[in-house]
């Protein structure tokens, strides 16, 4: 049997299922074979290592519509056991059964009829499953659907409850058996839901530099084999690998209710939500501004596209965690779950955003040195001693040079840039959390104020529910420490600690609430799933 479409190196992976746990010489030759063996066949196995289509980066666009936009990575190469044709025999033909022949051969068309990057990388990781299973279909037995395929057909119809899209995917109906051709598409679909559910339809590095999310996304044959294998749970298991985190389930509750409600209610409620604030404010302080009025498909955009970027997240956030939500101007600290400490936040400026990404704080150094940033010294600090590195000095600056290169540090001290205490979680951006000599700026609703690192308001409390109740270092001891030299307190155990960008969020009443696009990632993700707004 020879295949003539693009997929004719995977169609005789089925031989390596029939023979692998064989041994020694081939036994007699028999129909369908059309001539017996003449001379020894040389081994009928040998691995060949195939790559496949690849894709090192997504498409340059990622403001293409969801069904042609980031590519899924899902295989990046297979070994294939390959059927030699011996003596005029093809090899595969004969072990395979006529089913198993007819569904190669729909498999081969349906995999060559792929048009663009990212279903033709799926599909040829579909076809490669299929191949290692010897072209036997999964979904179907006996005449009819297994029990795994209508409770995944039932959770792909609600696909878009939970932000997704799966316009385009043509998958069977639960109550009516189809042939190979449906056997195809709902194992198309059910790769799909699982690659959007994790995070596959944007790669957030393409949003900006500054983004330091790596979702994982899962193997496509994994997802058939284990979704399919479920039973009655295949839904349920479908739906998991969307975030399991509370914030997430959250928003997409809100997402079904918007769909649901009717229209003057919805109208009223959210238009409640879209001028809500997170919490009242302190005396003699501003709340958090909330943004301009917007309709309904904006409201349910926005919690899509949030939605969306809880999937950037780890899956695994920490019990025990902080939690900075930039549009938010507020650090949450969580210990089992619940949250214990509340602080106001200066971010970056929108011209220096604070970055995104999840590390783990480590130790926390009272009365710091602040390690002048290369930008800031040239663009800020030089022009403005007009290049006097001796006026910097005369200032309570350290001017170091070494092998060439110059370096300023500042003393510690209250005039310190950086305050009296600052909280280290080594990471590739160099931001951490910190005090400030000015803390008369946590008073103004919009804190987006910093070169990039996250300024904190009454830190030392922070250090203390950093520290932990039981940790011997109460506020008034880390204040002790206070003075002219660096001081360091390592944690018991580090302390994960996520900076986050939601500008839609549900609060712990219940109540949702908007926040505006502090650095336009919200509108980015919008325009890349093709939303509203």
């Amino acid at each position: 049997m020879v295949f003539r479409g693009s997929f004719a190196r995977a169609s005789v992976l089925a031989f390596a299922v029939g023979l692998g746990s064989s041994s020694g010489a081939a036994a007699e030759p028999r129909a369908p074979f059309r001539a017996p063996l003449t001379v020894a066949p040389p081994p009928l196995v040998r691995q060949l290592e195939v790559s496949w289509l690849r894709m090192e980066e997504p498409p340059a666009d990622i403001f293409a519509p969801p069904t042609t936009s980031a590519l899924l990575p899902i295989v990046n190469s297979t070994a294939l056991a390959v059927l030699p044709v011996v003596g005029g025999f093809d090899v595969a033909e004969a072990l395979l059964s006529e089913e198993q022949r007819a569904f190669a051969v729909a498999l081969d068309s349906w995999a060559g009829a792929a048009r663009g990057l990212e279903q033709r990388a799926r599909r040829k990781a579909v076809a490669a499953f299929y191949a290692q299973r010897a072209y036997k279909p999964l979904w179907r037995e006996g005449g009819a659907w297994r029990a795994s395929a209508p409770a995944a057909i039932e959770r792909l119809s609600r696909a878009r409850d939970d932000g997704l899209d799966l316009r385009g995917l043509a998958y069977p109906s639960e109550t009516k058996l189809g042939g190979d051709a449906d056997e195809l598409a709902l194992s198309e679909a059910v790769v799909a839901y699982a690659a959007q559910a994790s995070g596959g339809r944007i790669d957030p590095r393409r949003l900006s530099r500054l983004i330091g999310a790596h979702p994982a996304l899962p193997d496509a044959g994994a997802v058939i084999a284990t979704i399919a294998a479920a039973g009655s749970r295949a839904g349920d298991l479908l739906q998991d690998y969307n975030p399991p985190h509370e914030g997430y389930r959250a928003l997409r509750g809100k997402l079904v209710e918007l769909r649901s409600a009717g229209l003057p209610e919805l109208d009223r409620r959210f238009a409640e939500a879209a001028h809500s604030v997170a919490h009242d404010a302190a005396p003699g302080r501003e709340a958090p501004s909330a943004p301009p009025r917007r309709s309904n498909a904006q409201v349910e955009a926005e919690i899509i596209a949030n939605m969306e970027r809880w999937r950037w997240l780890p899956r695994e956030l920490g019990e025990s965690r902080i939690e900075v939500n930039i549009p938010d101007f507020e650090l949450a600290l969580v210990r089992d779950g619940h949250v214990t400490h509340r602080a106001r936040v200066i971010v970056g400026k929108e011209g220096t955003p604070t970055p995104l990404f999840s590390d783990k704080m480590q130790f926390i150094i009272v009365n710091p040195y602040w390690n002048v940033p290369p930008s800031i010294l040239t663009k800020e600090m030089l022009p403005k001693f007009g290049g006097d590195l001796g006026a910097i000095a005369a200032r309570g600056y350290e001017v170091i040079t070494r092998k060439g290169q110059t370096f300023v540090r500042q003393k510690p001290g209250e005039s310190n840039a950086l305050g009296r205490i600052k909280f280290m979680f080594p990471n590739d951006f160099s931001v951490y959390l910190h005090d400030t000599p000015n803390h008369a700026l946590f008073a103004s609703a919009h804190r987006a104020l910093s070169h990039g690192c996250v300024r904190v308001d009454q830190p030392f409390r922070l250090a203390e529910a950093v520290l932990g109740p039981n940790s011997g270092w109460p506020e008034e001891r880390v204040r002790k420490l206070v003075g002219s030299s660096e001081r360091y307190i390592n944690l018991a155990r580090p302390l994960p600690i996520h900076i986050e960008y939601f500008t839609a969020f549900v609060d712990e009443s219940g109540r949702l609430q908007l926040r505006g696009d502090l650095y336009g990632y919200s509108a980015k993700v919008r325009q890349a799933l093709g939303l509203e707004g």
